[in-house]
């Protein structure tokens, strides 16, 4: 289990990133490719739809962690405060 400073630190990361203009263009940027490569692939490319869903569970497992850390620093607040 992670400590105090750890989790204070995480957290100050996630929301640097998460308020972050470029980081959220560039996550923005990859999910419409990805999007637009799910969208236009034909019957056959069964590859590249995979491979678009993959990226997109990445991206989506990434804001997931960056929540957690949020929440994780939120929990620690709420159980200092007892």
């Amino acid at each position: 289990m992670a400590n105090k400073t750890e989790i204070r630190i995480e957290a100050d990361e996630a929301r640097r990133l998460k308020s972050d203009t470029a980081f959220q263009q560039f996550m923005q940027s990859v999910r419409d490719n990805q999007m637009q490569i799910f969208a236009n692939s034909g019957a056959a490319d069964v590859a590249a739809r995979e491979e678009a869903h993959a990226i997109m569970r990445a991206l989506n497992q990434i804001e997931v962690t960056l929540d957690a850390a949020l929440a994780a620093e939120t929990l620690l607040d709420r159980k200092q405060r007892t």
